[in-house]
């Protein structure tokens, strides 16, 4: 039986400036934490957590300090979802969202990562039918349009082998990794790209620091 997909979207910006609803807001404003563009000290503006958030928060903080460490968040997704991540996915993330560049994340830290991990983990979970904690890639394909994310077959199959040329499949880890980076680099392109051509022209020394902020 023929399974049923959805209709191809049209290509759309990864965020839109003029947002206007609450769940619009909140995806600009995690974006901006990929960008560095959110300090520490904002998130003192919020004066409670997610219950939610705080409930994954206090199971993975082992150490009762006040954050939460790579290996933590790692022991985290081995039990609350049942999957392997990578150390070096773990570390990945937690760098990338520790604002405050103190080694972890505090619960403010780790609720703008939780939002943006629910978002990632339900595309990449509508796609698994078979629940084998892999997308090939036409099941990729779906999961990015999910996400407004447009890509040829030949980029997503890319994406796919970078790290491993013989790989037909990517797992969870590996997508939310490939998540980060593809918001992060579209993010300093648009920023280039003022006429919305779709292209830029870029100096060297420019293009090495656009890689450099990303990684």
């Amino acid at each position: 039986m023929a399974e049923h997909v959805p209709q191809e979207r049209p290509g759309k910006p990864c965020c839109n400036p003029k947002a206007s609803t609450v769940e619009e807001r909140r995806k600009l404003f995690i974006s901006d934490v990929l960008r560095g563009k959110v300090v520490t000290g904002q998130f003192n503006r919020v004066n409670t957590v997610h219950p939610a958030v705080e409930k994954w928060f206090k199971a993975m903080e082992t150490k009762v300090e006040g954050q939460i460490s790579s290996k933590e968040l790692q022991q985290a997704f081995e039990v609350f979802q049942g999957r392997h991540f990578s150390d070096a996915s773990c570390k990945f993330v937690v760098r990338l969202f520790d604002l405050d560049r103190n080694g972890g994340l505090d619960i403010k830290e780790f609720e703008s990562l939780y939002y943006y991990i629910r978002q990632w983990m339900t595309a990449f979970n509508t796609y698994d039918r078979d629940k084998s904690g892999f997308l090939d890639e036409t099941q990729l394909d779906y999961a990015l349009r999910q996400m407004d994310i447009n890509f040829t077959e030949e980029f997503l199959r890319f994406l796919i082998t970078k790290n491993n040329p013989k790989a037909r499949k990517m797992p969870l880890d590996q997508f939310i990794i490939t998540c980060i980076q593809i918001q992060r680099f579209t993010d300093e392109f648009k920023n280039r790209d003022i006429n919305y051509s779709g292209s830029i022209n870029i100096k060297y020394e420019d293009f090495l620091e656009m890689i450099l902020r990303c990684l």
